[in-house]
C-alpha cells in the first residue's frame, strides 16, 4: 500500500498527514497562502515529499489516497466574499431571508442596533407566478414569462449564481424542475441551486437559506476544486480526491462541488474522529470534549458515551442552514487573536485575527498587532529557534515591541503582566466557549477528558482544563494536525434526508416507502459513483419525529429499510425511548409525528492504526534541552524550567511540573500542579497532580 495523505487548509497554516507504507504517521506543516491557497497547499506536499526524500511528482504517483479539508466555504461566508447571487421564490414571498422564524435574532434586540440583512438582498429576491399546495397539487401553473424575466434581471445585475426555492417543492418538484431547464436554456454557462435538491425537508426559512448559501459557494468552490485537482493531476496524483464534508466523512470532489453547502466547517469537523480514536486506542473513557486551537479560531466538539455530537440546524455568522453536521462551535480564539483595549481601557483579545500574513508579529511578515503567539512567545511558553523545528524563526523583539507599545504602556503595567493578562483572557474566552456546549447543555465537563489539538492547544490546555474542573489531558504528537490525522480516519459519507409527514396511528405506508427506496437509491449511486466496494458499504436509515404540536424533531435510527404495520409499535416504543434519554419524560399512549426520512450512506475506510513505542530505560534527563526562564501565572513571575525533547521521550515517562515539552511542531506547557505521563501509544496524558495515574512498573 501506498501513501495515504490528508491535507487540512487553517487559517494560519497548511497541515499535512501521511501515513505510509511502514504505518508511520508524520505530520507536516507550510504557511496557508490566503491569496492563493492551492499554492499553499502544494508547499505542504513539497515539504511531505522532502520528508521522504522523494520529488514531488514520485510522492504523488505512490499517493493512493488523498483527502482534502478546506476552509474555503467557511471563510468566504465569514468574510463576505461569496457570489453575487440571486434568489427565485414564489410570488409573494420574498421577505423570507429578511424575516428569518420572526422576532429579532440574539444580540440585535436593542433598538439601536441594525437588523441583520439578509443573505441575499431583498431587491435581488424576485418572484414567479406559481403555486402548490401541501397535497403536492398545482394550484397556480409556473409562469415561465416571469421565470425568464427573473433570469434575464439578474443577468443585467451581472449575478454569478441563482438559488431557487419554491413553495412545497419538497412534495412536488416540478416546477423547480422547469425552472432549472429555463435556466440552462437562458443562460447555460451560470450556476444555480434547487432547495428540493439542497434541502428538501421542512421549514421553508431554512431551506431558503441552505439553498441561497450553497448556491452563491458554487462558482469559487468549483473553479477553486477544479484548478486543485487539475494540479494535481498535472503533478502524478490520478486517483480519487475526495473532499471532507461537514459530517465528518469524505466525499468526491465532483460531488462537493455540486453541494458545496456539505463544505461549510469542513476542516474542524474531523477533529472529533480524530479525538475519538485517540481516546479509543489508549482505552481512556468515552466521554470526551475536543478543545482545537488554531492559528486563527478555536473549535469545541463533544463526544458523549462514544458519540460525537451531530446538529441538523447549523449558523455561520448571522445565517442559519439546514443539513447534518458535527456540532462544532467556533469562535475566534487563536494563535493569531489580536490583543486590544475598548475606550474604557479593557483587554480583549479576538475576534481579529493576524492570519496567515501578515501573522503575529514575531514572524516578521510586518505585524503590528499584539497577537496571543506574541504573547506566548513573550511568556517564554514558545522556543523561538524552534518554532515548526526550527524550520521558522521568530523574533522575541518584535513580540515584546507590539506588545509594550499597544498594551503594556496603555495600561500602567510591565510587558510580562500584559503578555500574562492576554493569556489569561483568551483562556477564559475559550472556557466560556466550552461552558456554551457543555454546561448549559447539562455536561458536567469534570466527568470527560480533554483532548487538546491544534498548533496552539497545548500551550493553553492545562489553564483551561484547570478551570473547568477537568484533570484528564490527552495530547498527540498529531496535536497540530489533528483535523488532518481525523481526515484520515473518516469514512465515505453522505446524508441526505426527504419531508414526508405521517403519524403512526394513521400510516402513509406506500408513501413512507417510495420516500426510502428513493433515499436509498441515491445512497447505492453515490457509493458506487465513489467506487465502494459492496463489502465496504453501509447504509442506515434515520427518522426524524416528535409528538404532535410538538415544535421540533429528535432522530430515531431505524433498524428496518422498510416500515410494515407490524414495526409499528416497536417504532413508537422506540421514539419514546428515546425522547425518554432526551428530555428525560416521554408521553406514553401518545401517538407519533414522522417528518423527515433520512439515509446515511457510510464507504467504509481501512482504519489507521496507532503503533505502541518502546518503553523508556533511561530517565527523562536523557529529554532535557536546558532550562530557560518561563512565566508562571500562580507565581506571576519568571521561574528557571527544564525545557523536554519530546522526540526523545518513551512510553512511562514522567514529566512533572513546571515544564516545557517540545515536539516540532507543537509545545506542550505543563505548570507545576501537573504530571504529564507518555503513553504506549507515544501519546502524552497530562493530569492534575492530585489525580495522576501511576506509571506502569512492568514492560509489557
Amino acid at each position: 500500500m501506498g501513501f495515504l495523505v490528508a491535507v487540512d487548509t487553517g487559517g494560519t497554516f497548511t497541515d499535512i498527514v501521511v501515513h505510509d507504507e511502514k504505518g508511520r504517521l508524520n505530520l507536516f506543516k507550510a504557511p496557508t497562502t490566503p491569496a492563493n491557497l492551492v499554492g499553499g497547499i502544494f508547499d505542504a506536499i513539497s515539504r511531505a515529499a522532502e520528508g521522504y526524500h522523494l520529488p514531488l511528482s514520485e510522492f504523488l504517483e505512490a499517493t493512493d489516497r488523498l483527502i482534502h479539508g478546506t476552509t474555503v466555504a467557511t471563510n468566504a461566508v465569514l468574510t463576505g466574499t461569496i457570489a453575487k447571487t440571486g434568489l427565485i421564490c414564489t410570488k409573494g414571498f420574498r421577505d423570507i431571508l429578511l424575516t428569518r422564524t420572526g422576532g429579532k435574532p440574539p444580540g440585535t434586540m436593542f433598538k439601536h442596533m441594525n437588523y441583520p440583512e439578509p443573505y441575499i438582498p431583498r431587491y435581488r429576491t424576485l418572484g414567479v407566478k406559481e403555486r402548490i399546495n401541501v397535497d403536492g397539487e398545482i394550484e397556480t401553473p409556473l409562469d415561465e414569462d416571469d421565470v425568464r424575466a427573473a433570469i434575464r434581471q439578474f443577468k443585467k445585475w451581472k449575478v454569478e449564481a441563482i438559488a431557487v426555492c419554491l413553495l412545497w417543492s419538497i412534495v412536488n418538484s416540478v416546477h423547480e424542475k422547469r425552472v432549472a431547464e429555463i435556466i440552462r436554456e437562458e443562460w447555460p454557462q451560470g450556476y444555480y441551486s434547487l432547495s428540493h435538491e439542497v434541502n428538501p425537508v421542512l421549514r421553508e426559512y431554512y431551506r431558503t437559506s441552505t439553498t441561497a448559501i450553497d448556491a452563491s459557494l458554487k462558482p469559487a468552490l468549483s473553479r477553486y476544486l477544479g484548478r486543485l485537482e487539475e494540479q494535481l493531476k498535472e503533478n502524478g496524483y490520478t486517483k480519487r480526491f475526495l473532499i471532507v464534508n461537514s459530517n465528518a466523512g469524505v466525499m468526491t470532489s465532483s460531488e462537493m462541488a455540486y453541494s458545496p453547502i456539505y463544505s461549510v466547517k469542513s476542516g474542524p469537523c474531523t477533529g472529533p474522529a480524530a479525538a475519538w480514536a485517540l481516546v479509543e486506542a489508549e482505552g481512556l473513557p468515552n466521554n470526551v470534549i475536543v478543545a482545537d486551537m488554531g492559528g486563527t479560531s478555536f473549535d469545541v466538539s463533544v463526544i458523549t458515551a462514544g458519540e460525537i455530537l451531530s446538529t441538523l440546524v447549523s449558523s455561520i455568522r448571522t445565517y442559519h442552514y439546514s443539513n447534518p453536521s458535527v456540532d462544532v462551535a467556533t469562535i475566534g480564539a487563536g494563535g493569531g487573536s489580536i490583543g486590544w483595549l475598548d475606550p474604557g481601557g479593557l483587554i480583549h483579545v479576538g475576534p481579529q485575527s493576524a492570519g496567515a500574513l501578515p501573522g503575529p508579529a514575531c514572524y516578521m511578515q510586518g505585524g503590528k498587532e499584539p497577537t496571543v503567539t506574541d504573547a506566548d512567545v513573550v511568556l517564554g511558553y514558545l522556543n523561538a529557534d524552534y518554532f515548526l523545528g526550527g524550520t521558522m524563526r521568530l523574533d522575541p523583539k518584535l513580540s515584546e515591541k507590539v506588545i509594550r507599545k499597544k498594551l503594556a504602556e496603555p495600561m500602567g503595567m510591565e510587558i510580562a503582566e500584559a503578555a500574562n493578562l492576554m493569556y489569561t483572557v483568551v483562556n477564559q474566552n475559550m472556557v466560556s466557549s466550552i461552558e456554551e456546549v457543555t454546561i448549559r447543555r447539562g455536561i458536567d465537563c469534570r466527568e470527560y477528558t480533554m483532548v487538546a489539538s491544534g498548533g496552539a492547544g497545548a500551550v493553553h490546555c492545562a489553564a483551561i482544563a484547570r478551570e473547568l474542573g477537568m484533570n484528564k489531558i490527552i495530547i498527540s504528537k498529531l496535536a497540530a494536525g489533528l483535523c488532518a490525522f481525523g481526515a484520515l480516519s473518516s469514512n465515505l459519507k453522505i446524508e441526505r434526508a426527504q419531508s414526508y409527514i405521517t403519524l403512526t396511528d394513521d400510516f402513509d405506508y406506500e408513501g413512507v416507502n417510495n420516500v426510502l427506496d428513493a433515499l436509498e437509491k441515491d445512497a447505492d449511486a453515490f457509493l458506487m459513483e465513489a467506487g465502494v466496494s459492496p463489502e465496504a458499504r453501509k447504509v442506515e436509515f434515520i427518522l426524524a419525529a416528535r409528538y404532535p404540536y410538538q415544535a421540533w424533531e429528535i432522530d430515531v435510527i431505524l433498524p428496518w429499510r422498510r416500515i410494515t404495520p407490524e414495526v409499528i409499535p416497536q417504532l413508537i416504543d422506540l421514539f419514546h425511548e428515546t425522547h425518554e434519554a432526551t428530555y428525560g419524560y416521554h408521553e406514553e399512549g401518545s401517538a407519533v409525528e414522522c417528518v423527515n426520512w433520512l439515509v446515511r450512506a457510510i464507504g467504509l475506510m481501512p482504519k489507521i492504526s496507532l503503533p505502541d513505542i518502546p518503553f523508556a530505560t533511561q530517565d527523562i534527563s536523557s529529554a532535557m534541552k536546558g532550562k530557560r526562564k518561563v512565566y508562571f501565572g500562580k507565581k506571576k513571575s519568571f521561574i528557571e524550567t527544564p525545557i523536554y525533547d519530546g522526540s526523545i521521550l518513551r512510553y512511562g515517562h514522567k514529566v512533572p511540573g513546571p515544564a516545557i515539552i517540545e515536539e516540532p511542531t507543537t509545545t506542550i506547557v505543563v505548570p507545576e500542579d501537573f504530571v504529564v505521563m507518555v503513553t504506549r501509544k507515544g501519546n502524552y496524558l497530562m493530569e492534575s497532580r492530585g489525580n495522576f495515574l501511576k506509571v506502569p512498573e512492568d514492560k509489557a
